[in-house]
């Protein structure tokens, strides 16, 4: 059974914790105790240009202002593009927690290096930020990583009958368009 009760003459910007409790003929239990803060701003979050891009890495940025109340950064990134940005998005770097940003009235940068990348692939990414008010989340913005000449290992020629030969190789696209020939 759902159950609300209105709460008035809360004070804004101040946390208030509450539970939810139900009791029957067997006991008393309770809910998970949620933090609220009424009146508290999300950050204003903006997602930032990628950097340092090279074939298997980048690092990307953004920016929240806290609005006054202690916040928390991370950015989020993935190889097909969600249309807008949310914490279901892709993989979040760092995995937990994120940059402190203090609780400050201007924007905080914060920034994560991403490595293991695919040489030649799009990437796309967004910023995201929370303080006691919610989650923000910036725009999405994408990054492609640079393309890597193709990896060549030369076979050993396979001799058949009557002096026959086939040379062979091994070419590897490292992602790229890539033709190969002896």
């Amino acid at each position: 059974v759902v159950y609300a009760e209105p709460i008035t003459a809360l004070m804004p910007a101040v946390p208030y914790y509450y539970c939810a409790i139900a009791e029957n003929a067997f006991g008393m239990a309770f809910g998970e105790v949620v933090m609220f803060v009424p009146g508290a701003t999300p950050p204003v979050v903006v997602t930032g240009a990628a950097s340092a891009i090279t074939a298997t890495a980048a690092t990307i940025e953004g920016t929240a202002n806290p609005n006054g109340t202690e916040a928390t950064g991370w950015l989020r990134y993935g190889l097909t593009d969600p249309g807008t940005c949310d914490d279901s998005f892709g993989t979040r770097v760092p995995g937990t927690g994120g940059t402190a940003l203090g609780a400050g009235t201007e924007p905080a940068a914060f920034t994560e290096s991403l490595t293991g990348l695919e040489p030649n692939q799009t990437y796309f990414y967004c910023a995201a930020a929370s303080n006691l008010g919610g989650a923000s989340f910036g725009e999405i913005l994408s990054l492609t990583t640079e393309a890597l000449p193709p990896v060549i290992t030369t076979g050993a020629p396979t001799v058949g009958p009557m002096g026959a030969v086939a040379l062979n190789g091994l070419a590897h696209s490292m992602g790229s368009e890539t033709s190969a020939w002896f």
